[in-house]
């Protein structure tokens, strides 16, 4: 199998390369969630292909640690939930 593969990606082809949307990609670096972009001279974004292997395979801790709010709204809580419903 021959490998025709690229060294230096632009945010559309990396975006695409990682199944995200290029909006996504923007927001995941200033949130801290991947590593800022390499830049080119015109200041727009590049990526290697280190970086998007090492974008592919992050720890998904931060994403695990969700909004910790959400759980009354799913459990019912206050509202007696569909078991008042039944009734």
């Amino acid at each position: 199998m021959e490998e025709n593969r690229r060294t230096n990606y632009r945010i559309s082809e990396a975006a695409r390369e990682l199944g995200i949307s290029i909006e996504w990609l923007r927001k995941g670096e200033a949130r801290g969630f991947f590593p800022p972009a390499l830049r080119d001279r015109n200041g727009h974004r590049y990526y290697t292909e280190e970086d998007i292997e090492r974008m592919r395979n992050r720890p998904k801790s931060r994403r695990s640690r969700g909004p910790a709010r959400a759980s009354p709204e799913v459990g019912g809580g206050e509202s007696g939930g569909s078991e008042t419903a039944e009734e």
